[in-house]
């Protein structure tokens, strides 16, 4: 379910990482926290504060609910994208034209050793790169990170910033004094 959430439900330890971020940020953001159930994405509402939303997609439940194995067969991943996107399409209308999301999920960092931003174009060259290993081709897993929830991580990840149109994800852990781009 989605569920336009106030600021107090937010649970602490998100908001204050999107503070630390909003703070390090040199333009507006979207904060992504990819949690075990569930997915929360918090910005700036003008000045009345921050908004918040959940919805009902994490790495651990979206792996246990579509994948058999650490590497997803083709069928299971056409049906996580499924449900992946119609909960995403819930929130299609509050992204509010945001283009940077922002994380400091240890999984998205894996997709991208040594680089602090990640464009949507690398997020669906990884992502077929998955693909390409569930349909038999085990070359292009190299260097990806293994596991069932690397691979949810990475599905959801892709379909947030398809649907809700952000054209990068900031990938290093904020820090107050460390800029983000």
């Amino acid at each position: 379910r989605t569920k336009k959430e106030p600021t107090m439900s937010l649970p602490a330890s998100v908001q204050h990482a999107f503070e630390l971020a909003k703070q390090a940020a040199t333009s507006p953001l979207v904060w992504l926290h990819l949690g075990r159930d569930t997915l929360w994405l918090v910005h700036e509402s003008g000045g009345s504060g921050t908004a918040s939303l959940s919805l009902d997609l994490g790495t651990e439940s979206t792996a246990r609910l579509f994948f058999r194995a650490d590497l997803p067969r083709p069928l299971e991943l056409e049906r996580a994208i499924d449900h992946v996107e119609d909960e995403l399409m819930r929130a299609v209308a509050w992204s509010g034209g945001h283009t940077m999301l922002a994380t400091e999920h240890p999984l998205v960092r894996g997709l991208a050793p040594g680089a602090a931003v990640l464009q949507r174009d690398a997020v669906e060259a990884l992502f077929q790169r998955l693909v390409s290993g569930a349909l038999g081709d085990p070359s292009a897993l190299k260097g990806l990170p293994s596991g069932r929830e690397a691979a949810a991580t990475l599905l959801i990840l892709r379909e947030l910033m398809h649907h809700l149109g952000f054209n990068q994800v900031v990938v290093a852990p904020p820090s107050p004094d460390a800029a983000l781009p």
